[in-house]
């Protein structure tokens, strides 16, 4: 049976022999100088050894002293780590980490955030805009979130999951509508915004029944959508827009739907999660949320898009 020493009493022994006073150990326990010279003297009473060798008021440690000490030091050492990463832990237990791609984390997850942490007080969420597709994967994050075809971003240590389609509609200024877009205009004439990275007009057009009139002419290539967005919104082109990010421009009049017709996305805002890894009841909570605020802003496109008489379209198999 194990037996147990005073813990008081080997604390007490500890910060003395490691600071080589007892006045020290003292202030640093917040007791009297006479407390530790008292639990010493138990100490080495139980312990039926000296511990300390005293010549006036300096101390030495005896050789048992000595390896009391070192067994001592590696176990509070041990403690105060283990509470330390328990604590931690615990701390990060009420926060979620989430990667997720520039524009979805701008344009949308930013102003949506604020939702999640009223409803769930106590609890962070850390997001972290990072260029489409780069992983981090040293770093230990909840969820990642990417767009691009179903499995384009295959990683073998994480789980991909749709999290939604977006709706590719044309958005411009009003005043450059009235300018470029006339009726009898040729759209091909019109200054474009391409995005770089996501370059749809053709298939937007195929998909819609659109004639633009020919190739496009002017167009000023851009690799970010939300800066597409931005660049239209100050009325610097056409270009096609996510709804996800084009939706509160048109409903503050700031950007337009110049045509009729909406064509949902080929590709998806995918959620990555790792399968190898226990997910906190924090993390738990914010997929739940978040899949909810997704359909619910899915609803509210569709209803702003019928209003404005946007029909919405699939995208058929060529």
């Amino acid at each position: 049976m194990r037996k147990w020493r005073s813990l008081t009493a080997l604390r007490a022994y500890e910060a003395t022999a490691r600071s080589g006073s007892v006045s020290i150990a003292a202030t640093e326990l917040n007791v009297t100088r006479p407390a530790i010279s008292k639990q010493i003297a138990l100490l080495e009473q139980d312990m039926g050894c000296a511990l300390f060798e005293r010549t006036g008021n300096r101390i030495r440690l005896t050789d048992a002293g000595q390896e009391l000490y070192q067994g001592l030091k590696q176990a509070f050492d041990l403690i105060s780590s283990t509470a330390e990463s328990v604590a931690r832990r615990s701390s990060q237990g009420q926060r979620v980490r989430v990667l997720v791609c520039r524009d979805f984390a701008s344009g949308w997850l930013a102003a949506q955030v604020g939702e999640f942490l009223v409803a769930n007080p106590g609890l962070s969420v850390e997001i972290t805009a990072e260029k489409n597709g780069n992983f981090r994967q040293a770093e230990d994050f909840d969820f990642r979130i990417f767009y691009g075809m179903h499995g384009q971003h295959r990683n073998g240590s994480l789980t991909e999951s749709e999290l939604c389609r977006w709706i590719d509609i044309p958005v411009c200024t009003q005043a450059f509508a009235d300018r470029y877009l006339r009726p009898g205009q040729c759209v091909a004439d019109a200054p474009y915004l391409v995005d770089k990275n996501y370059d749809i007009w053709d298939e937007w057009c195929r998909h819609a029944g659109f004639d633009p009139g020919g190739e496009r002419l002017h167009r000023t290539v851009i690799n970010e959508t939300t800066m597409c967005v931005s660049v239209a919104a100050s009325g610097g082109g056409l270009t096609i827009g996510d709804s996800f990010l084009t939706l509160p421009l048109v409903r503050l009049g700031e950007l337009t739907v110049p045509f009729n017709t909406g064509v949902v996305s080929a590709q998806t805002y995918s959620l990555f999660s790792s399968d190898s890894v226990a997910r906190s009841a924090a993390a738990h909570r914010f997929e739940q949320w978040l899949r909810a605020c997704v359909l619910k802003y899915q609803s509210t496109v569709l209803q702003q898009l019928a209003q404005r008489g946007v029909r919405v379209v699939e995208r058929q198999p060529l």
